[in-house]
């Protein structure tokens, strides 16, 4: 799947799986590291628990006021 996100969200995903790899002080076996598809895997599983009433979201902007961003 291709997802499209502004340069900036891109920028971000890379800027904070670096700081949590930078977090660890010793080495990370690659099946433990933490690159950018894993936080958007966890931002999917944060919108899976949510408390949003998907069956009356309309577009983004009733998304993000529903979650208040």
């Amino acid at each position: 799947m291709n997802i499209k996100i502004r340069k900036s969200q891109k920028e971000w995903l890379a800027d904070t799986a670096s700081t949590v790899k930078n977090n660890n002080t010793e080495p990370v076996p690659p099946s433990q590291r933490v690159y950018p598809q894993h936080l958007i895997g966890v931002a999917i599983d944060l919108l899976q628990n949510v408390d949003v009433s998907w069956d009356e979201i309309k577009n983004v902007e009733e998304l993000r006021g529903q979650l208040g961003i």
